[in-house]
């Protein structure tokens, strides 16, 4: 197992998972932004990011206003 966090919250993932094995579990909004330790993690990337132990994860959302 690799310890991550993701959104400010401790969690345990399976050694070898991306990002992208990491949001098919999440109920996610149709737009949103990955950032992993600091830097913005383009939708191409998903697949072959692979998580390790003390990654930082954050997932933002877009919403409108007015």
């Amino acid at each position: 197992m690799v310890q991550i966090t993701l959104n400010g919250n401790k969690k345990e993932i399976p050694q070898g998972s991306t990002i992208e094995t990491l949001l098919s579990s999440m109920d996610l909004p149709r737009f949103f932004v990955v950032e992993k330790n600091l830097k913005i993690i383009y939708k191409e990337e998903y697949a072959g990011n692979i998580l390790h132990d003390g990654d930082v994860i954050e997932i933002a959302a877009f919403c409108g206003g007015g």
